[in-house]
């Protein structure tokens, strides 16, 4: 494998961001706040209406900042279902913990909610479409919208819920106890799915240059950053010549350093796209991981990443 074949891999960013820990890719349950929004549906009493509902989840505990998420799956579940669940599954259920205890079941049996929950209604009330709307990584909030069929006595009901499995990819909370440069990159695949490139592309590279004065341990020393880079591969791999990852990919370090030094000083107009920065990316973590995983041929490096 060259270093076309490897760069061409699918969701290679991701993978290698999943093996570095910077990124987490999973399923999680929350339970759906669905009061109306009364702004804008009007409150019928007792008779079957229409309503609109705008909530949000909080995730500042649980996650360092989200990079996507989407609704998969919603579910109604009363209180009985999940006693007839804990007991099939054999599964401890403490009120308080239902997300929790769904997902455990979920991972024992995928088709376990579709046959013990309600579905999608249940008497007089139906579930619409739950949508992921915004994602605020400042407040730590996810906020979702929908709508549902029913009356007032389904507004805030007591004995059951609605469920939603999500489809999220994160960077854990124990980033911060990772050496900074994972932070930064962390930061800038954000500003990347975020669509601010230049500001994701700058911060790459500061996150970058960050990773070779942290392994190589001369942070406060003056030098060029490609004449550390060199140091530091020459240090863990002494025949550096015969380095396939790195004689491959360092032919792409003048450019890439150039565009950054056209950003940061304004000299230049510098078109920076997603395009751009994907490749950019796929450079940088190419090195970091080839380097972490103390791997100098492609094939074995994708195999590390991978497994």
């Amino acid at each position: 494998m060259n270093y076309d074949q490897f760069s061409g891999k699918d969701d290679l960013i991701n993978q290698i961001l999943i093996r570095q820990g910077i990124l987490i890719s999973e399923k999680i349950i929350i339970k759906i706040d669905h009061q109306p929004d009364y702004e804008i549906s009007e409150y019928k009493r007792e008779q079957d209406a229409d309503y609109y509902f705008y909530n949000s989840w909080k995730f500042k505990n649980k996650f360092n900042s989200v990079f996507d998420i989407s609704v998969s799956q919603n579910h109604i579940f009363h209180f009985d279902n999940f006693n007839d669940l804990s007991n099939n599954y054999n599964i401890p259920f403490n009120i308080g913990s239902e997300c929790d205890f769904l997902l455990d079941v979920l991972k024992k049996d995928s088709d376990a909610l579709f046959v013990y929950g309600f579905g999608i209604e249940t008497d007089n009330f139906t579930i619409h479409n739950v949508r992921i709307k915004a994602i605020d990584n400042l407040k730590g909030r996810v906020y979702y919208d929908g709508s549902f069929t029913g009356s007032s006595y389904e507004i805030d009901p007591l004995d059951w819920g609605i469920y939603s499995i999500l489809d999220i990819s994160a960077c854990p909370i124990e980033i911060d106890d990772k050496p900074f440069y994972n932070s930064l990159l962390a930061e800038s695949y954000l500003l990347l799915k975020e669509r601010k490139y230049k500001l994701s592309y700058f911060l790459l590279y500061s996150a970058f240059e960050s990773f070779v004065n942290f392994e190589l341990g001369k942070g406060d020393e003056e030098g060029r950053l490609k004449d550390k880079l060199n140091e530091l591969f020459c240090l863990k791999f002494p025949n550096l010549g015969i380095h396939q990852i790195y004689t491959s990919v360092i032919t792409f370090f003048d450019k890439y350093n150039l565009d950054r030094n056209v950003i940061a000083h304004g000299r230049n107009r510098v078109e920076i796209d997603e395009e751009m920065v994907e490749k950019s990316f796929i450079f940088v973590l190419t090195l970091i991981s080839s380097y972490l995983l103390n791997s100098s041929k492609f094939d074995d490096l994708y195999t590390r990443i991978t497994n």
